[in-house]
């Protein structure tokens, strides 16, 4: 029931990026501009997750979910006005939506998944986010085949509105401990940040975790445009080189969650994947026309399964560390760090390639991010956060 809420939240973000090299001209703007969406998006995510554990506790966490489907189906269906004012409108609908969804699942998890396949358990859970991005990607492409863009994202709207019948059996299960005193105050956003600033090991995870999503997003907003645009794919065939390095995310989320739980303590699988995500920005900033599509579709692929695989861990760690009672609190608090580096990516990635009239540019930039993360991370050491 989480996977499938992530995966449709996922799915909702991701559509913008694949429609900016036919839609932007709609709007008056370049396809670069929607860099700068994603980031409002997640700016308006940040503050809904800082929410969320609150609302959790009130209403319980299917209710929460319940409420993010419901901003997906009138987000996208708000996104099909061709005007700027509307797609402001989505963007809140959208960021909230997304924002909801981990605090409010790993509530759940927390509670429901064995200590000893936990990582892989969250694992699992957040290939959600890769696989919606997938569908977004092999989707959407498809039905611009048929019809407009508009009618597409409407589309998507009414099957994101019909899933809601699907969570209600799940409510009896896991929202019988509410807690209605629990009010949202405004004071109270304040209060998951103070706890994983108070938390040190919590801390140096959320901060690489803000950059390790800066270095995803970039990769998810930017590749079928980077393709189509520099490189002359057409847009079904980035999309699906963009759907498979969403695909092997999903796939490496669930494997990296394994080698942490059994091989590798989790704070070295997320330095481990930096350092390789970091190689392999290194390596689409080199692609031209004249490189094989094989061989972009290799890099693209490897970099999906860095870059887009080591949510999983994070949280499950984040939900090891967390004091009993508190997981949807400070995975909130964590949260606001992960979308800072959403909102900081895009715009950056967009203001360089805009520049320089390069996205490779821009992906070279980036590459340094999850470097210096990584090598950060593996200095730091272990310390409080290792294997318990």
């Amino acid at each position: 029931m989480t996977l499938a809420v992530q995966s449709l939240t996922a799915m909702a973000l991701a559509v913008p990026s694949v429609l900016a090299p036919v839609a932007a001209a709609d709007f008056g703007a370049a396809p670069t501009a929607v860099g700068q969406w994603v980031g409002f998006s997640y700016t308006v995510a940040m503050f809904a997750g800082l929410a969320s554990g609150t609302l959790v506790g009130r209403h319980g966490p299917v209710r929460v979910l319940q409420v993010a489907v419901l901003g997906v189906a009138l987000g996208l269906a708000v996104g099909a006005g061709s005007h700027v004012a509307l797609l402001l409108l989505c963007g809140v609908l959208l960021g909230t939506a997304h924002g909801l969804v981990n605090p409010a699942s790993s509530a759940i998890l927390a509670v429901a998944a064995p200590k000893r396949v936990r990582s892989m358990v969250f694992s699992i859970k957040q290939t959600g986010v890769p696989v919606g991005g997938a569908v977004a990607g092999m989707l959407v492409p498809v039905l611009l085949l048929w019809t407009s863009w508009q009618a597409a994202v409407l589309a998507l709207a009414l099957g994101a509105a019909a899933f809601l019948a699907v969570l209600v059996p799940f409510r009896r299960l896991y929202d019988g401990d509410r807690n209605l005193d629990q009010r949202l105050r405004v004071r109270g956003f304040a209060a998951p940040v103070a706890e994983v600033w108070a938390r040190r090991p919590i801390l140096e995870l959320a901060l690489v975790s803000g950059v390790y999503s800066a270095a995803q997003i970039s990769f998810t907003t930017y590749l079928v445009s980077y393709l189509k645009i520099e490189l002359a794919y057409s847009l079904v065939a980035a999309g699906l080189a963009f759907s498979a390095s969403q695909f092997a995310g999903a796939l490496g989320r669930v494997l990296w969650g394994a080698v942490a739980d059994h091989v590798f303590e989790p704070r070295v699988v997320l330095a481990a994947l930096g350092l390789v995500m970091a190689l392999c920005a290194f390596a689409v900033a080199q692609f031209t026309a004249g490189w094989p599509p094989v061989a972009v579709f290799a890099v693209c692929v490897l970099y999906g399964a860095t870059a887009v695989g080591w949510n999983g861990v994070f949280l499950a760690e984040v939900a090891r560390l967390a004091p009993e009672g508190r997981v949807a609190i400070v995975t909130g608090g964590t949260q606001f760090f992960t979308f800072a580096g959403v909102l900081i990516g895009p715009p950056l990635f967009g203001a360089i390639a805009s520049a320089t009239g390069s996205y490779g540019s821009g992906f070279l930039v980036i590459a340094a991010l999850p470097l210096l993360a990584g090598a950060g991370l593996l200095a730091s050491g272990r310390g409080s956060a290792g294997r318990g």
